[in-house]
């Protein structure tokens, strides 16, 4: 199982990700680590350098804030790498994260499905590997 490190200065967890466009390479990005955040986001302004307008959305998106419930949309990424996993054929909702967030992108819990992780403050380390329940009937 890979290490990968991490940064974590303003107390986010910050790793590099890449997002297949619409029809253009893999786009280097830095996304922040939210298991609490149920789905990945992309910030929209990221969202539009990689081709995925609203017009090839989905269906829509909202999320609800501290401060009211914004919308959003729904894309297919072909392929999303992080911590030295692939998805293909990914939902990445399409939301603005506001200037001051300086993050591409939220990597949300759906990500994480059926994968065990480890963050380890300690070493600024983080661990992700299959987990030992995946494919096993509750």
């Amino acid at each position: 199982m890979p290490s990968v490190p991490f940064r974590s200065d303003d107390g986010l967890i910050r790793v590099p990700v890449q997002v297949w466009g619409v029809g253009l390479a893999p786009s280097p990005l830095s996304f922040v680590i939210d298991t609490g955040t149920p789905r990945t986001l992309i910030d929209v302004e990221a969202a539009r350098r990689l081709g995925f307008l609203p017009e090839r959305a989905i269906r829509p998106s909202r999320v609800v804030t501290a401060v009211g419930v914004e919308g959003g949309y729904v894309v297919v990424t072909p392929r999303i790498r992080a911590l030295g996993w692939d998805r293909d054929e990914f939902e990445i909702a399409c939301h603005l994260l506001g200037a001051t967030a300086r993050v591409d992108g939220l990597l949300g819990g759906d990500f994480f499905d059926g994968l065990r992780l480890v963050i380890d403050y300690g070493t600024g380390v983080i661990e992700l590997m299959e987990s030992a329940r995946a494919g096993r009937p509750d």
